[in-house]
């Protein structure tokens, strides 16, 4: 490979994962200074396709991870009694809960930060803010009701790595629940938005702590396999209905034609980004995936059928950005930390198990 000219060797190293990267660097001292060239790492990192991550909606020990060239693969943790969940992903980051403790890492460069005092895993979200081309910050924040009569009055307190603070920002709108239908907030053009049952939506933005109410009308004939995600530069509902839209806030952006999957076959639409889009099949778990760009459908993998049947999905993309807040390094001693090691260990392939 050392007589590859540099744009095509590239071309080859942007196929393969980090695991198999690792070992390039062990067997070839040129390759090794190409690799760890920053150039190469910030033009990898934004060339490299998300992978998938799931676990248990109700916690669990076993994880496992889908990467586009690599295969799949999997981890238990050593208690089993130990409560883990994947609550976020965004731009490389993880919020995780881990016995009791919340706490946001990038896996790939093995930072993280243990989060003071919040036992509670609902009505949280995971902001992350790009500072420079290789430098992040990240907030997490909880949305609270603080009153409910006819009107609600929503309050945030925010975390950037160090404490808890209560935002001076409140947000007073019309009583409606927030949809349990919808996992998790999606985070977009620095707001993290929370879906309520009615349609509209609570959007809050960490850096300026400005509240909104956007209104509009839930779409009719969304069923519980609706998915509310980010698009490219929108938020995006995936339903497998069509003809739903009643409210002109929400366009129809495109249709996709199910080519993989017998209608017959019940199915969930998992994950989308605006890029591509997961859906599972129930009877057997097989994991399909369409590229927009592509319009093409793939078969990513499937679930192990020793796996939990209701499980939490995310596209994750590795970013080798360094993070503001995330300074601890692992160390023994804490079960905490060997399930927070084995969960890095899964994403950059220096520990794992190969999926049957």
């Amino acid at each position: 490979m050392d007589s590859l000219p540099g744009h095509l060797l590239n071309k080859v190293l942007f196929k393969t994962d980090l695991r198999a990267l690792a070992m390039l660097c062990c067997t070839n001292t040129s390759l090794q200074s190409h690799i760890h060239d920053p150039s190469f790492v910030s033009e990898y990192y934004s060339q490299i396709k998300s992978s998938l991550l799931h676990i248990s909606t109700y916690g669990s020990p076993y994880l496992v991870y889908h990467h586009p060239h690599s295969g799949s693969r999997s981890h238990k943790t050593k208690n089993r009694l130990m409560e883990c969940h994947i609550l976020e992903c965004c731009s490389g980051l993880l919020l995780l809960f881990i016995d009791g403790r919340l706490c946001v890492t990038n896996p790939i460069r093995k930072k993280f930060r243990f989060l003071t005092r919040r036992d509670k895993r609902k009505q949280l979200g995971l902001a992350v803010n790009q500072l420079d081309r290789t430098t992040q910050n990240f907030k997490v924040v909880y949305i609270f009701e603080m009153a409910k009569t006819d009107q609600t009055k929503y309050g945030f307190e925010i975390n950037a790595g160090d404490s808890w603070t209560y935002s001076k920002t409140t947000l007073t709108c019309h009583t409606n629940n927030l949809d349990d239908r919808m996992k998790n907030p999606v985070y977009l053009n620095g707001s993290l938005h929370w879906l309520r049952n009615d349609g509209s939506i609570i959007a809050f933005n960490p850096e300026t702590e400005q509240a909104r109410l956007i209104q509009t009308d839930f779409p009719r004939g969304l069923t519980s396999r609706t998915l509310f995600a980010p698009g490219v530069n929108s938020l995006t509902l995936v339903s497998a209905n069509e003809n739903i839209l009643s409210d002109p806030k929400w366009v129809l952006e495109k249709q996709i034609q199910n080519g993989v999957i017998d209608k017959i076959v019940t199915w969930y639409v998992e994950a989308y980004n605006g890029k591509c889009l997961v859906l599972r099949t129930c009877y057997d778990g097989v994991v399909h995936v369409y590229d927009l760009s592509a319009s093409k459908w793939a078969v990513m993998g499937s679930v192990p059928t020793w796996c939990d049947a209701n499980r939490d999905f995310f596209l994750f993309t590795p970013s080798s950005s360094s993070v503001v807040g995330l300074d601890e390094i692992l160390a023994c001693g804490d079960r905490r930390i060997s399930s927070l090691r084995l969960i890095m260990g899964l994403v950059d392939g220096s520990s794992s198990e190969k999926v049957e």
